[in-house]
């Protein structure tokens, strides 16, 4: 099995060893609609269902790899392992829960570059599959026979960056060019943000309370970014702290991202809170938390790169 050194290697058990063998042939892009990072695609797939991809890559570029590249996943339904052996290799990405919103610049990046490493190692031809058995680049909607039902995955969005800035970009990169891509959401160079609070803030048992630290909007302007809050906290022993990033839009509608839970010892407790996302128009990043007991938070600094 093949491993691509740019990728995290979460690997799944048992079904990267027991899934069959295939000759990869095609590189064929999804979108998960869920704003997850590499790592909680890895445990949902884990712990909930079967039906993996290849690879994972998250709103800031980062990637995994769960299955290797020579053997069989499952998110390409007829196109997972054919009859003679050949099959396609899969990339899972990031996106809102309905799967409308574009790849960020990051994303777009490291499409690419695994593009180019297919292209590479594996030998898949610098084309757009003309049909679904054919050797080359690809999404999920594509061709019927990729998906079980059909599907609009990728999502209108990221077609449109597909043919206009991932494909062109393979094809340019890997003749040694650099990709020319463009970015309808704004800068490619990423703002950095590190701001401390050492605020107390009282949390009490079993209620959400937003957490700011100089300003409730955690990244401002952003319309995708990767971060983590840190906290530090005063708690008896043992209790549960969670805590979850927001997108509040100005009418008072609200999403919520995946709840992240943490146990903290008894005293001063640190912890920490990541997660990574794409800003609609008109919505802020928020963070909010809660415990299992009342305890105070005494220091807090929210850290991480947001693009405008």
């Amino acid at each position: 099995m093949a491993w691509y050194p740019n990728a995290s290697k979460m690997e799944l058990q048992p079904e990267s060893d027991d899934q069959p063998a295939i000759r990869p042939t095609q590189l064929i892009f999804h979108s998960i609609a869920a704003a997850w990072t590499p790592r909680r695609t890895y445990e949902f797939w884990r712990d909930s269902t079967n039906l993996e991809s290849h690879f994972g890559v998250g709103y800031d570029g980062s990637t995994a790899q769960y299955i290797g590249t020579e053997t069989r996943a499952d998110a390409n339904y007829l196109a997972n392992r054919r009859g003679d052996g050949s099959g396609a290799v899969s990339v899972e990405t990031a996106s809102n829960d309905d799967a409308s919103d574009p790849w960020t610049p990051a994303q777009v990046r490291t499409l690419i570059e695994i593009g180019v490493w297919m292209h590479q190692h594996h030998g898949i031809p610098l084309r757009i599959c003309r049909s679904h058995d054919d050797p080359g680049f690809g999404f999920h909607r594509l061709y019927s026979p990729w998906a079980d039902g059909g599907t609009d995955c990728p999502g209108d969005a990221r077609v449109a960056q597909f043919y206009g800035e991932v494909f062109p970009g393979i094809v340019a990169a890997a003749n040694g060019q650099t990709p020319t891509t463009t970015d309808p959401k704004g800068d490619d160079m990423p703002y950095t943000r590190a701001e401390y609070s050492g605020d107390t803030l009282t949390l009490e048992r079993n209620t959400w309370t937003p957490v700011e630290i100089n300003g409730a909007d955690l990244y401002p302007g952003a319309q995708s970014y990767s971060g983590t809050v840190y906290l530090t906290l005063t708690t008896p022993s043992g209790i549960v702290i969670q805590g979850r990033f927001y997108h509040q839009a100005e009418d008072g509608r609200r999403w919520d991202g995946p709840i992240i839970e943490r146990i903290a010892t008894s005293g001063s407790s640190f912890v920490d809170f990541t997660h990574a996302g794409f800003v609609s128009s008109g919505e802020s990043v928020r963070f909010e938390m809660t415990s299992s007991e009342d305890a105070t938070v005494t220091a807090r600094r929210v850290a991480g790169l947001y693009w405008k």
